[in-house]
C-alpha cells in the first residue's frame, strides 16, 4: 500500500499578462514562496492575496495550492 508525505506547500498568484496575436489571454506566475505545511491555512492565504492585489501591475486571475509530496510503498 502507498503512503504519501507531504514535503510542501506553495500558493502561486496566477496574473493576466495581456493576450497574444490570436486574442488569447497570456497568464504569468507570481509565488508567494513556501508556506509552513503545518499550519496552512487557505482564508489567510487569500487574505495575503487580497492585500497584495492593488499593489500589483497585474490582473489576479487566480490563486493555485501547489503541494509536493512523496509517494512510497511503506
Amino acid at each position: 500500500m502507498a503512503t504519501e508525505t507531504l514535503k510542501k506547500v506553495a500558493v502561486n498568484i496566477i496574473l493576466e499578462n495581456g493576450t497574444d496575436s490570436e486574442g488569447n489571454l497570456k497568464l504569468v506566475n507570481l509565488s508567494l514562496g513556501t508556506l509552513s505545511k503545518d499550519s496552512f491555512d487557505a482564508d489567510k492565504a487569500l487574505g495575503i492575496v487580497q492585500v497584495l492585489g492593488p499593489c500589483l501591475s497585474k490582473t489576479i486571475n487566480s490563486v493555485v495550492k501547489v503541494q509536493t509530496s512523496t509517494i512510497s510503498a511503506y
